[in-house]
Order: C-alpha cells, then structure tokens, then sequence
C-alpha cells in the first residue's frame, strides 16, 4: 500500500496513494512512527472508512448543493430545502468549509 525512505536529512517519509491514485505523505523523525501512520491509514482503507484529508475542504455550499440535486425529492419538497438553504443555512455555513463547522455553529 506505501513505502517509507530515509531523506537526505535524516528524516523518514512515509506516503501511499489513495484510490484516485493521488499521493499522500508525511515526513516523521522515526521511521517507526512513519509506519504506525501508514498501518493506521491502511486499516482505514481495508476497513471502508478512509476519508480523503482534502474532503474536508469543500464549502458547506458546494457540498450542500451536491446533496439537493443528487437527493431524490419530489417537486414540492425539492423547493422546501432549497428555500430553507438559501434563507437559512448559506448565510451562515455556506462559504465556511465543512472541515471547519462546529456543532456550536449550527
């Protein structure tokens, strides 16, 4: 799944590609801590739970829009949550990103 290398500067790298076939990496001072970083992403990959560390990235927004369209409502509930969106939620949450929202906020 990775691979871990000594660095020129005595420090370890260890990285692994996800699905999309984007890389990931970490440099550690033990190579030691280098692999328990790289067992645990595994375990999370083999278990079904990995999450992409970019995801979190993504606006409420985006997110939310991706969500309304993809979701199978009819026509009158499909005008319920878009008014509820836009009067409620994006002044609040909408261009904060998801990684970044509290329940506090909500």
């Amino acid at each position: 799944m990775g691979n871990i290398a000594k660095r020129p500067g005595g420090r370890w790298r260890a990285r692994y590609r996800d699905a999309d076939g984007r890389e990931h990496a970490r440099h550690f001072a033990r190579k030691i801590d280098g692999q328990r970083w790289l067992d645990e992403v595994t375990t999370s990959v083999v278990t079904g739970q990995y999450v992409d560390p970019r995801a979190g990235q993504v606006t409420f927004r985006e997110y939310a829009e991706r969500w309304r369209t993809a979701a199978p409502h009819g026509p009158a509930m499909r005008d319920k949550v878009a008014r509820a969106l836009t009067l409620h939620a994006y002044p609040v949450l909408g261009d904060r990103p998801v990684s970044g929202i509290r329940s506090s906020a909500v």
